[in-house]
């Protein structure tokens, strides 16, 4: 949290979709190294003993056990930390030096 510099509710949501990241991108490795060896070693490899939905339900779990681990750390900072509620309201504000992208930007950019 302290490399990303974010606060409040994205110190919450930044863990989750980089463990989520993260299990896809090992979920594609593991097909890949399958894919590439020989198919009766690619299905030892792989363990999924049949189920299509293997992957799915690995990368599913991954993201739940990061969502109960960020409830888990809320709800000790919720009880711990004075300025919990103000930090994520905050959390949500734009900072004085930033400005909205997207299609604000966009119109900027076509404008100049």
């Amino acid at each position: 949290m302290r490399l990303a510099k974010v606060k409040g509710f994205w110190s919450y949501i930044l863990p989750i979709d980089l463990w989520g990241s993260f299990a896809a991108i090992y979920e594609i490795i593991e097909w890949q190294a399958a894919k590439n060896v020989d198919p009766a070693a690619g299905l030892a490899f792989l363990g999924s003993q049949g189920d299509i939905w293997d992957a799915q339900k690995d990368m599913f779990l991954a993201i739940i056990g990061a969502c109960i681990a960020a409830l888990i750390i809320a709800l000790i900072n919720m009880k711990y930390k004075k300025d919990f509620w103000s930090e994520m309201k905050e959390s949500f504000k734009l900072s004085e030096n930033d400005h909205p992208l997207g299609e604000v930007e966009l119109e900027r950019m076509i404008k100049q």
